[in-house]
């Protein structure tokens, strides 16, 4: 029995760790379910992960980093497989479908191109080009986006490309999918062409969305040639245009709307703006040459490039000599995309996950793409170890621990008033470390403009902050990031707030902040006359990181506790019941500070369990309001949130309503126990 849910990328990369604390090797293999015999795996090869130490935190780290090698099998070793996971009617069947095979080969070549572990084979002229130094406007053809070279345009030659999708080319990735789907849900399969138009549909859709909903890439889209358009959806009698009507296969045809696509382009844009058409397709290219657009020429993919040859996750920008990380989930995303299914297990198949995008009983709605979510199944995979980040509430009296030091070990040489407190913006701090993390160092330059400073003593809060608590090295001037900065980064992308604090705690002045928390009772207020000017910093570092929360005209209480959702369960209600006059209702605003004061639960904290214990059957939940309360917005909190990928603060009210059901303004809340 399988237990699929679905899992973003980041929150598989922690599944994939746990996977290899058994076994620094893991088999890869994929799976489509119509045209496979049953319950037949093909494999890929191994995985080999290659971390900095075997805690589940390096694991996670090297995963999301592209700390891996992926061994590939033999081309020969790997066309037998396949050979032998399909039925077949008879040997001719098998000849005959040889082309077919020939281009699954193909397909599966070009996956790791798409996702960046390789690179397009460019045409000389066209790679002395790049990068581009001058806008200029690409126009993808079909090979173009299926084979990889439209993923390295918008990775490496953006801003400066501009991407052009032809309409044609969408409608020839439809037709695929179409196809894949027909054959899919015949009475019949054929399970060549299925495995043919599976890789091709998915594999070019995955494409289109990845540029249309997770980079920052322009595309654009014209409208060209609607008469003959107008015969791809239905048939038309015209006889002027009856030869071309695009229900028959005419490649040419094709290859020409693609090309007038780009000849359009270059007749409406400015004197010397460049064009150029990209393309694997030599026949495509030579027309562009004649008619005088330049192609971005690459040569075709094919299975030697892939097959036998050992690739690594860590590459190199081909530009910039930079280091370019592919994470293990991406890989892995976009084989479970093409095939529909992927598994990786330990050596002695004991511990196994399973990613889908597709198969019986598994749904799609649009969300799903828009959050890149995917099916996972880690029912077979061991539970993780008890360790003691797993205790359900920290004592008042107990302090923090990071890497084996308590807090008080940190600062066992200072006085409290010997240690340097810095004031600076945390959302501020929270870019410099995305950009450092993403590029690896940067120039007093690039953080002053990330800053949007001029003044050298407001930039250098940040570097003290940094280098205090060794995230940052800083050599003639350049600031470079650390391993330490890299796992801050992972913490504040999956939201791990208690990873987050730990890695702060290393700074002095955090170190010192948390002891003054943890010197607290709940309900207490902390007393920031030491921190000065810079209190407000730290108590946003508190606030998003989940270890105190500020009430209007009250103060920062602590929130240091973490219940278990049926202990929470009986909290709600009793504070709800405290809350209650009668009418059945309490404001949600209320209802949250009084948890803040009164239990030392963070409003993030209480949203997420309320959600859980609701799910699970604890209790009853119900929200009234469709007016949005703005008399209390001075009771206000700062909170991690990720945008376009990006770790930021966000400021939320607490008594508007929105903030503990996002997108309802649910300024009045019910909670019933569950008899």
């Amino acid at each position: 029995m399988t237990n699929y849910r679905l899992t973003t990328p980041h929150e598989a990369a922690t599944l994939i760790a746990r996977l290899f604390t058994r076994d620094l090797v893991c088999s890869f293999d994929v799976r489509e379910e119509k045209a496979f015999i049953a319950g037949g795996w093909l494999n890929l090869g191994k995985i080999e992960l290659k971390a900095e130490g075997c805690s589940e935190t390096d694991l996670a780290s090297a995963v999301r980093r592209g700390g891996f090698e992926w061994i590939l099998p033999k081309l020969e070793t790997f066309y037998n497989d396949l050979c032998d996971l399909i039925t077949w009617k008879n040997a001719d069947a098998k000849s005959k479908a040889e082309p077919k095979l020939r281009k699954v080969l193909t397909s599966v070549a070009a996956t790791p191109v798409r996702v960046g572990l390789q690179s397009p084979k460019f045409d000389p002229q066209a790679l002395a080009a790049m990068p581009f130094r001058r806008s200029t406007t690409v126009v993808a053809d079909t090979s173009g986006t299926v084979q990889g070279g439209l993923d390295f345009v918008a990775r490496f030659l953006h801003p400066a490309a501009r991407v052009k999708v032809p309409a044609i080319v969408h409608m020839e990735i439809i037709n695929f999918c179409h196809r894949f789907l027909d054959n899919r849900r015949g009475a019949r399969i054929r399970s060549a062409d299925l495995l043919v138009d599976h890789l091709m549909s998915q594999g070019g859709q995955r494409v289109l969305l990845r540029l249309e909903l997770h980079e920052d890439t322009e595309i654009e889209r014209t409208f060209l040639l609607g008469d003959p358009l107008r015969s791809a959806f239905q048939q038309d009698k015209d006889p002027e245009i009856n030869d071309l009507n695009l229900t028959v296969a005419i490649q040419s045809y094709a290859d020409r709307l693609i090309l007038e696509t780009a000849r359009q382009h270059q007749a409406q844009s400015n004197h010397g703006h460049k064009v150029q058409l990209l393309t694997s397709d030599q026949g495509l290219a030579r027309m562009a040459l004649a008619e005088g657009i330049m192609p971005l020429f690459f040569s075709a993919v094919v299975p030697e490039d892939l097959f036998g040859k050992r690739l690594t996750g860590a590459t190199l920008n081909p530009f910039n000599g930079g280091l370019h990380e592919v994470a293990l989930t991406s890989l892995v995303w976009e084989f479970a995309t093409a095939f529909g299914t992927v598994r990786l297990t330990t050596t002695d198949k004991k511990d196994a996950i399973v990613i889908s995008a597709i198969g019986e009983g598994l749904s799609w709605a649009p969300y799903q793409s828009h959050a890149d979510l995917l099916w996972c199944d880690d029912s077979n995979l061991s539970a993780r170890p008890a360790t003691s980040d797993q205790i359900e509430q920290r004592p008042k009296s107990a302090t923090l621990k990071q890497d084996g030091l308590t807090t008080s070990s940190v600062t066992a040489n200072k006085t409290a008033s010997s240690i340097a407190v810095q004031r600076f913006g945390v959302g501020t701090l929270f870019s410099v470390v995305d950009a450092l993390a993403k590029q690896g160092q940067l120039s007093v330059d690039a953080v002053a403009q990330i800053v949007s400073v001029q003044s050298p003593r407001t930039v250098d809060e940040y570097r003290r902050f940094l280098i205090s608590a060794e995230l940052i090295d800083v050599e003639g001037g350049v600031w470079i990031a650390t391993d330490r900065l890299h796992k801050l980064e992972d913490a504040l992308l999956t939201q791990d707030t208690a990873a987050a604090s730990s890695i702060f705690a290393q700074a002095p002045s955090f170190a010192l902040f948390l002891k003054d928390l943890g010197s607290l009772s709940v309900g207490q207020t902390w007393k920031s006359e030491r921190f000065g000017r810079a209190a407000t910093t730290y108590k946003t570092l508190g606030e998003v990181c989940c270890l105190c929360a500020s009430i209007a005209n009250e103060g920062i209480f602590p929130t240091p506790t973490n219940p278990s959702p049926r202990e929470f369960a009986d909290i709600a209600l009793r504070r709800f019941h405290q809350l209650d006059h009668g009418d059945g209702l309490v404001s949600t605003g209320g209802w949250l500070e009084t948890l803040i004061r009164e239990d030392g639960i963070h409003p993030e904290i209480a949203r997420t369990l309320l959600e859980i214990a609701s799910n699970e059957g604890l209790l009853k939940r119900s929200t009234e309001g469709s007016t949005t309360e703005v008399r209390f917005d001075e009771h206000k909190l700062n909170v991690l949130r990720i945008s376009s990928g990006v770790p930021t603060v966000e400021t939320v009210h607490l008594y508007r309503g929105d903030y503990l059901i996002p997108g309802k303004s649910s300024t009045s809340l019910l909670i019933e126990s569950v008899s």
